[in-house]
Formats: C-alpha cells, sequence, structure tokens
C-alpha cells in the first residue's frame, strides 16, 4: 500500500511545483521541505531504519551530481531540489530511470522553443562554443549568458521533470 501512497504523493507534489513554477517562476522551499517530511515519514513505515537511509541518500546524491549543473547555471537549484525529492520519495533507481525520460522531454521542449524564438542556430553555436571552451581551453565558464534575466527564453524544467516522472511512474504501475 505504500508505493500506492508514494506515487501518489509525487503527483500531488508534481501538481503543486507546476503550478507555483507557471504562475512565479519558482518552486517553494515551504514545499520541498512539506513533501521531503511526507517522504522521509513513508520511508520509515515501509522499511523502518532502512527507510530513512534510503531516504536520506535519495535526497542528498541527486544534489551532489547536479551541483555541476546549477554551477554551470544549466539547471535551477528549485529544479535540483525537486529531483532529490522525488528521489527521497521513489528512490534513487526510479529516478535514474525517469531521468531518461526528463532528458528527452527536456531536449524536446528546448528545441520547440528555440524554433518558436527564431534562435536555434543561435544556441546551437553558443552550445557548441561553450563545450570548445572546455576541450581546448580549458576554461568552464557559466553556461547561459545569452538571455540573462529574459524569462521568455527560460525552459522550465519542473515540466520535463513532471513528464518524465509521470511516464517512469506509469512504466513502474504497468499501466500502458
Amino acid at each position: 500500500m505504500v508505493p500506492i501512497i508514494k506515487y501518489v504523493t509525487v503527483c500531488i507534489l508534481l501538481i503543486f511545483v507546476l503550478y507555483t513554477d507557471t504562475k512565479k517562476y519558482t518552486i517553494y522551499n515551504s514545499v520541498i521541505i512539506l513533501f521531503s517530511c511526507i517522504g522521509l515519514v513513508l520511508n520509515y513505515i515501509e522499511s523502518g531504519y532502512i527507510g530513512l537511509i534510503n531516504w536520506f541518500i535519495g535526497l542528498i546524491l541527486p544534489i551532489i551530481i547536479l551541483f555541476i549543473l546549477f554551477m554551470l547555471r544549466t539547471i535551477g537549484a528549485g529544479d535540483i531540489k525537486l529531483i532529490a525529492v522525488i528521489s527521497s520519495l521513489l528512490g534513487i533507481n526510479f529516478i535514474v530511470q525517469a531521468s531518461i525520460y526528463i532528458l528527452i522531454s527536456a531536449t524536446i521542449m528546448s528545441i520547440i522553443k528555440m524554433i518558436i524564438n527564431r534562435n536555434l542556430f543561435i544556441r546551437i553555436k553558443h552550445f557548441f562554443n561553450f563545450i570548445h571552451n572546455i576541450i581546448i581551453n580549458k576554461e568552464v565558464g557559466i553556461y547561459d549568458e545569452l538571455n540573462k534575466g529574459d524569462k521568455n527564453k527560460i525552459i522550465r524544467l519542473s515540466y520535463a521533470i513532471s513528464i518524465g516522472t509521470i511516464y517512469q511512474i506509469i512504466a513502474d504501475l504497468k499501466i500502458l
């Protein structure tokens, strides 16, 4: 019964996050903390002390791994916290599997947005210049300085995270 409750809890979390990210371009820490606490309780009910360890690893590991992308300004802190809370609720294996769907969703969203904004080739050139600086010049700069402060150019990763997570939940439950 607890796994189903975890899936429902994650779906409720995603509804809150999608609402606030759509309205205010933010993922509130209060929501993250609340659902993290719910995850702690559910993991303890499900597996006792082992559940607490799994919760902690699920919470901390994505933050450590994704921190590099945050430093490059390719992902927001709220997106990292969202992934960490989902991972703490459903486990590291779940988020690793969902990551493929999250990346596919984010890529499709990015390409569509670049086509709409008519800056696909500029963005591709910018990306390869960024990679070139890393490989040839051995300099790691900040990735996205092109649209600093322009909210219309931002890809809301919470959408891609939600799509990938829901798809993985459907796969886990063998609904389709």
